[in-house]
């Protein structure tokens, strides 16, 4: 009981989903869901033109000269995005799904507060369902301290499509020039190292480098929208040097974009598989076209392996809908594993162990036509091979699923037969 008092707040992300049901099923042929599956299909990622193909797709400009770290669990990401935040100097911009009232919230809400006492412009987003338990406190605090402080879109019972539309988005820019995203929120699931329950398994990056421009366009698109104020100027966007020698891709989209991009990068990447592909996905419902592209990646000798949470997950409904499509799948030679530790909220691509795909988008419908999401695209063998270790890694703490067991894992088939019907919102 005390894991799931300390957890549910943060996930109001699928809460959304339930509580929304009426006004959102009756919405959710207002989002455009149209994809091309053929994208990618003709080249492999290792081919010279699979680059420009990946840009086209989503619309997002290659950006070489980049650093990138990785920092797995909230004892590793939550002090260094912290000690970034109290070195300011420029401007502080956050983005955020769940900011959950609990200690560590209020530690980065008192630095925030101090910085903008400072001089330091500090505007911050948060998605209005998902901070919905932010704490009074927390963000009168800041806002007394002059940080601007916008919730993203309230829940408006006349207007159901612009309720449906969250923001999933994780974006901290510090200065102008260091960059975090990744899967993880503010809220006592997040710290620690995932030794067990309350503590969630998550991943964060640290990007540095000309790319990290494009998180502060993805950020400012967003304010633009809530404020009508263009950001803009040194401050939000210095001179950017080069920091490593990393290629890197700022793929960020909402409802509004009905190309898709997000959708249609992620797409590309799996069709232009090989030899692997491997996931490590928090809310895994891939819709008809995904499974397609999944398995036809298997058919032609792709390894592909996925890795879900058991049934920790925080959202019982995403792991219902998940499991209508495991049998299918594992007969088309694709390997699952469930994660046994703790709840795992990670999000991860990696393709042929060259280009890996992180960041805030989940691989579900919510996230590439109903949310507003970033990725990462990264192509680096280095930074691949590190995502692999720690899958691996992974792994050793997971239960395989295959044809012989996955009957005994199933939930009730009336909950998985109920969730067909709420899986094109999960």
């Amino acid at each position: 009981m005390r894991v799931y008092r300390q957890s549910w707040p943060i996930v109001l992300r699928k809460a959304t989903r339930v509580s929304l049901i009426g006004g959102v099923m009756g919405a959710a042929s207002c989002f455009s869901s149209h994809l091309d599956s053929s994208v990618g299909r003709s080249l492999s990622i290792s081919s010279q033109d699979f680059p420009k193909e990946l840009a086209r797709v989503s619309r997002s400009p290659w950006v070489s000269g980049n650093w990138v770290k990785t920092l797995a669990n909230g004892d590793a990401f939550f002090p260094v995005m912290l000690s970034a935040v109290k070195g300011a100097s420029r401007s502080i911009t956050l983005e955020t799904f769940a900011f959950v009232e609990a200690p560590i919230t209020a530690e980065f809400s008192r630095a925030l507060a101090e910085r903008a006492k400072a001089g330091v412009p500090v505007k911050v987003i948060l998605d209005k369902v998902g901070s919905a338990k932010a704490g009074r406190g927390n963000i009168a605090l800041m806002r007394s301290a002059g940080v601007e402080l916008h919730f993203y879109h309230p829940l408006h019972i006349l207007r159901p499509r612009y309720s449906n539309n969250r923001t999933h988005r994780k974006i901290l820019v510090v200065d102008g020039d260091v960059a975090f995203t990744g899967g993880a929120g503010f809220a006592h699931a997040w710290t620690g190292d995932a030794e067990e329950l309350p503590n969630w398994r998550d991943t964060q990056y640290e990007i540095r480098g000309p790319v990290v421009a494009g998180f502060q366009e993805a950020f400012a698109d967003n304010w633009r929208e809530l404020t009508g104020e263009k950001l803009e100027g040194t401050s939000y966007f210095p001179s950017l040097k080069r920091q490593g020698k990393i290629p890197m891709q700022v793929v960020y989209d909402g409802p509004k974009d009905r190309s898709q991009p997000l959708a249609h990068g992620v797409l590309a990447v799996v069709n232009g598989a090989r030899e692997s592909l491997i996931l490590q996905q928090s809310y895994f419902i891939p819709n008809r076209n995904f499974r397609a592209a999944l398995l036809r990646a298997a058919a032609r000798g792709v390894r592909v392996e996925v890795l879900m949470p058991n049934h920790y997950v925080d959202s019982k409904p995403t792991r219902w809908a998940s499991q209508n499509h495991w049998e299918e799948l594992l007969k088309g030679g694709i390997r699952l594993y469930q994660y046994e530790a703790t709840m795992m909220h990670s999000k991860l691509l990696v393709a042929d162990g060259q280009l890996s795909v992180v960041g805030s988008g989940n691989f579900d419908d919510r996230s590439f036509f109903i949310n507003d999401e970033v990725n990462l695209h990264v192509r680096s063998r280095e930074f691949a091979r590190e995502q692999e270790v720690m899958f691996r890694d992974d792994l050793k703490r997971s239960r395989e699923i295959t044809l012989a067991n996955y009957k005994r894992v199933l939930e009730p088939a009336y909950q998985r037969f109920f969730a067909r019907f709420l899986e094109s919102q999960l």
